[in-house]
């Protein structure tokens, strides 16, 4: 009998086990439960394996324990991951510690497995159900596509464990104890082993099973399949099985089902009915013999045993105390209007019979009928129809739109299934939304296993009412059979993986606690929403990747608790609009109108660039990388940027849009500049926007020790920052607010020269705004080359933006304080969700700042007399299809602003600054030009610019007609920065702040001369130490003394660092030859 089992049965090829009654098996006795930890198996080397034997010492194997392979092979390998070769597997890095696994492979000798324990029901009772936990192991990670061991069981009569199919007939699937490799490979995990013990690497399942009847002498069959996924196989296993029965006296009546949930029952409304669904009816002990179970639909359903035949009950009809496995027959009633069934709460088949009760609960939905006529001139054929049609044929279908990501990828249904449609060229209708009939023409394709119809001819709205269709309720377990349809998974899940509080900005798996994937793309407005802190029901739509079912859900409205994006929004085809507001985006269009670089396609290019402006409408479009322009006549249509004028101005006829692009572009001072040169442009609006002045900037800036030695590669060889001041006066206005507009491209790169040079022409820009744009309202917006939580130039480096996010500008340390009082990084959320402004990088770079006088509206209070606020930010992505080969590899940024006229503020704010004094004291000084009911001043200082507290007041002039100087000294600041504010306060009670400035105090300490060209004196009491570094932070000279010799130096700029008891401040100098 050994013999015969060490030999099995290969039938062509293909070795299917056969389990038969004089068989060995675990018997079920007294005690209820199994366990096994697979410990036998061989801890080194490779022996031969026996199905349902024990081992002899150089052979392994267990009586009850199976192992089966589609292939030849008959051996077990003992490894611990490390190698990528095929077969049956002792998986483990211990001798003590071993687990029952496999690697599939095409490789004729292994192929794919099926693991097997089976029992024998020897109680002398009915088993009517069992608890099985267990852990799945990882053991090693392969490829980038998660790989399942699905598990099944079987009972009653002994029956073939067969490894060639998912589920062998008679099986029951269990998807809660499907175990879904936690691991992939990504650009963080690189192939290779892994520890299966290992935390991150193993899971343990647990699940209860009922409604079984296994009578004495019959048996009960465990099954777990690894098959041969597509491409390498990750290594699997199981370990630390336990099961525990449960039995019912022998004597007790028993009437269980096969099934406990049906779902998905669905079909048109006005046609026939939905297709039946099953389930069986067993039952033991019965008594009234003969007797009867009666079967009872609920309202909308009905129940047959012949599947032709229906009503609304019938009845099982027993001659003895046994009933064998008698199928049920379900379907949805026809005549049923369009709908969800139940349409709240659920609804019941109710089986009773012998004393004894029992119930299955049904859902299922009633769909439109098309009610549109037939654009593409075709009849429809069913979705379902097309799913089983053959690849690369032609099909037209009918179906509501359920899902629209990024553009190209477009999921329709109809009653009868659903199915992705691919967009490549861009031919969908115009406004394509959720809920809209569409017809649709194209050839059906498998890619990456998933049905679609790509290679459209037609795709065109029908007549019919836009009417969203609503998720069909299913159990995890039928996820695969709705293909290409909306659902909702009727189960409470958690996501075990990645761990995280918000969704990634890129595409990103989650593995939810029932083993499914849900995959949040970065088009939808998930990226970078919190996740769900308790446990949801997803909704989304099913797709398929290398034939692994996924969710795809649509929004954070499919993932219950999920909260979009604070501020701002990211992964969205478009943001709401707002007349009331002012609204600017930033976009790089990537080489616009250069036949040498970027898109290939011109002509595409160009009219997708129109599309995607025309799309959003703004008011103020800040652009890099124009290339064709006429700077005698920026509006001509000859040229890119006139063309986008044109578009605009046919758009929205009422606006005049106007602009024109900087004449300070990379090289452009050269003797012979290229004319299609890399230029940073404004358009706005006329109508609204009266523009005062434009030029480029900084074009007097002394440039001193460049970074490279090169002046002339100051601002990307001479990109220079672009500025527009203008009046802006919305609808409804009855003043002009005057802003500032500056676009910017700074010099790109992730090397380490590159980022130098960003910093220095990012604190020339500064100092710049700090000292000629006081008090002034500015929008700052382009391409940043950088991002701002740290740099592209590698992990921990902090941004080569860092003047204006740090209290300290000087500051080479990516931990110091943040913010700086007078810049707002409003794109920052997108950096710390991970949201991405590139379609070929992670990071987030292309930033819109604005001044600390564009603040987020007061909370309490009054506003000052014009409030300009920052009312929300999107990140957007195109509905462009190819968008970024054929259009840009930038994504725009969109920005609303909102400016709120109030009641005219008591007070008219002149100026407010700060000083030191030679006694380490702050000195604060404001002036008001006029006063009307000013009862006195709060003087408000913070550590951190965020919290402040009163340290004193001033009396106000209560009314006054000129101008008024105030003097407040803070005798008592701390070491390092101070922050101030003014709290003007009204004799009512009502009350408005000043904006924030900031004093740096370390000391009465005095430097000079400066410049120098010898030595260099620092006069403090509290110096403890001084650093020179040059610009980039390399250290040059350190001393202990107060004096420090330059004279052996370069000419050029550099950063002095003093450090003082419990501080340090950066100073800049300048050494002269």
């Amino acid at each position: 009998m050994k013999h015969f089992l060490q030999t099995l049965c290969c039938i062509s090829l293909l070795c299917v086990l056969w389990i038969g009654p004089a068989f060995g098996q675990i018997s079920i006795t007294s005690s209820l439960t199994y366990t096994e930890n697979f410990n036998f198996l061989p801890t080194s080397g490779t022996a031969p394996w026996l199905n349902n034997a024990n081992g002899s010492g150089s052979s392994y194997g267990k009586t009850g324990i199976y192992g089966v392979r589609t292939g030849t092979g008959t051996t077990i390998v003992a490894g611990t991951g490390s190698s990528n070769a095929g077969g049956l597997y002792s998986f483990g890095n211990t001798t003590t510690d071993r687990a029952l696994g496999s690697l599939g492979s095409s490789n004729a000798a292994v192929g794919s497995f099926a693991y097997g324990i089976r029992f024998v029901n020897n109680t002398g009772k009915t088993i009517t159900g069992f608890t099985l936990s267990y852990a799945g192991e990882q053991w090693r990670v392969a490829s980038p596509t998660p790989n399942t061991v699905a598990f099944s069981y079987h009972t009653g009569d002994s029956t073939a464990l067969s490894p060639n199919v998912e589920l062998p007939g008679g099986f029951i699937p269990v998807q809660d104890l499907d175990f879904t490799s936690p691991v992939v490979t990504s650009a963080q995990v690189a192939a290779g082993l892994l520890d299966g013990n290992a935390e991150a690497n193993r899971k343990v399942l647990a699940k209860s099973v009922a409604n079984l009847t296994v009578l004495p002498g019959k048996e009960i069959l465990l099954r777990w399949y690894d098959p041969d996924h597509s491409g390498t196989d990750h290594g699997m296993s199981i370990d630390d099985v336990s099961i525990t029965f449960v039995t019912q006296d022998s004597n007790t009546p028993l009437v269980s089902t096969s099934k406990t949930t049906l779902t998905g029952f669905t079909y048109v409304e006005n046609t026939t009915t939905s297709p039946s669904q099953n389930f069986t009816v067993s039952g033991a002990n019965l008594t009234g013999i003969p007797g009867e179970i009666s079967v009872t639909a609920p309202t909308n359903f009905e129940v047959s045993l012949d599947n032709a035949t229906f009503a609304n009950q019938v009845a099982l009809t027993y001659t003895d105390s046994i009933l064998t496995a008698t199928p049920v027959y379900v379907r949805l009633k026809s005549g049923l209007a369009a709908g969800q069934y139940p349409a709240t709460g659920t609804s019941t088949i109710a089986i009773a019979g012998s004393g004894q009760s029992t119930s299955v609960t049904v859902s299922g939905s009633v769909s439109p009928a098309p009610t549109g006529n037939e654009p593409c001139s075709a009849p429809s054929a069913t979705i379902s129809s097309v799913r089983s049609g053959i690849v690369g044929n032609a099909f037209t279908v009918t179906g509501r739109v359920t899902g629209i990501y990024s553009g190209t990828n477009i999921y329709i249904q109809d009653a009868t299934g659903g199915i992705l449609i691919y967009d490549q060229a861009g031919i969908q209708p115009e406004e394509l939304q959720i809920g809209d009939e569409v017809q649709v023409t194209g050839t059906l394709t498998l890619y990456n296993t998933e049905k679609e119809l790509a290679t459209l001819t037609c795709f065109q709205k029908t007549t019919a009412g836009n009417s969203p269709v609503t998720p069909l309720v299913i159990a995890s377990s039928d996820l695969c059979n709705h293909q290409g349809e909306l659902v909702m998974i009727n189960e409470d899940v958690t996501i075990t993986s990645p761990a995280g509080a918000t969704f990634a900005g890129a595409n990103t798996n989650y593995t939810l606690s029932n083993g499914l994937i849900m995959r949040v793309l970065s088009s939808t407005n998930l990226s970078g929403a919190t996740r769900p802190t308790t446990a949801f029901k997803p909704t989304g739509v099913v797709t398929i990747f290398n034939n692994g079912c996924q969710i795809l859900p649509r929004s954070t409205d499919d993932v219950p608790g999920s909260t979009p994006l604070q501020g701002g929004s990211c992964g969205t085809a478009s943001a709401p609009t707002d007349e009331a507001k002012l609204e600017v985006t930033n976009w790089n269009v990537e080489w616009l109108g250069n036949t040498g670089y970027g898109p290939t396609n011109e002509a595409l290019q160009l009219a997708n660039v129109k599309t995607v402006l025309n799309g959003i409408g703004s008011d103020v479009f800040m652009l890099q990388e124009v290339c064709s322009y006429n700077a005698s006549n920026p509006a001509d249509p000859a040229t890119s940027f006139g063309s986008i004028i044109q578009g605009l101005n046919q758009t929205y006829p009422s606006r005049q849009y106007a602009g024109e692009c900087s004449s300070r572009y990379s090289y452009s001072e050269v003797a012979n500049p290229d004319p299609a040169g890399q230029r940073v442009c404004i358009i706005y609006r006329t109508d609204q926007i009266t523009k005062i002045s434009s030029r480029p900037m900084l074009t007097q800036a002394p440039v001193t020790g460049y970074p490279t030695g090169n002046n002339s590669q100051f601002w990307a060889s001479g990109r220079l920052p672009f500025l527009l001041t203008a009046d802006v006066k919305l609808n409804g206005a009855t003043e002009a607010t005057r802003m500032h507009f500056i676009g910017l491209h700074a010099k790109s790169g992730s090397d380490v020269p590159s980022y130098n040079r960003r910093v220095y022409d990012y604190k020339v820009l500064y100092d710049t705004l700090q000292s000629q744009f006081t008090n002034e309202r500015i929008v700052m917006a382009g391409d940043f080359n950088d991002d701002v939580d740290q740099s592209i130039t590698g992990t921990g480096q902090i941004s080569s933006v860092k003047a204006f996010l740090y209290a300290n500008p000087n500051t080479t340390n990516i931990s110091d304080t943040r913010p700086n009082a007078n810049w707002n990084s409003v794109t920052q959320i997108f950096s710390n969700s991970g949201c991405s402004s590139t379609a070929s990088y992670p990071d987030f770079i292309d930033h819109v700042f604005v001044s600390n006088e564009i603040l987020l509206p007061v909370s309490s209070g009054r506003a000052m007399a014009t409030s300009v606020a920052v009312a929300g930010v999107y990140s957007l992505r195109p509905s462009i299809s190819g968008y970024r080969n054929n259009t840009s590899d930038h994504y725009p940024t969109f920005t609303q602003l909102s400016i709120v006229e109030e009641t005219p503020t008591p007070v008219t704010w002149l100026d407010f600054k700060g000083k030191t004094t030679e006694l380490s004291q702050v000195e604060l000084i404001w002036s008001t030009a006029s006063e009307k009911n000013n009862a006195y001043f709060e003087i408000q200082r913070s550590a951190n610019a965020q919290d402040f507290e009163t340290i004193g007041t001033v009396k106000g002039q209560i009314n006054a007609t000129q101008q008024t100087a105030y003097v407040f000294t803070d005798v008592t600041p701390a070491e390092g920065l101070n922050y101030y504010r003014l709290k003007q306060m009204d004799n009512d009670g009502k009350y408005s702040f000043s904006r924030s400035i900031a004093v740096e105090l370390f000391g009465v300490i005095k430097v000079g001369p400066n410049p120098t060209s010898g030595s260099l004196k620092i006069d403090g009491k509290q110096v403890q130490s001084i650093q020179l570094r040059t610009l980039t932070g390399q250290l040059l000279k350190k001393s202990s003394v107060n004096e420090v010799e330059l004279g052996d130096l370069p000419a050029g700029t550099y950063l002095l660092e003093i450090q003082t008891k419990g501080h340090s401040t950066v100073r800049r100098m300048i050494i002269k030859q």
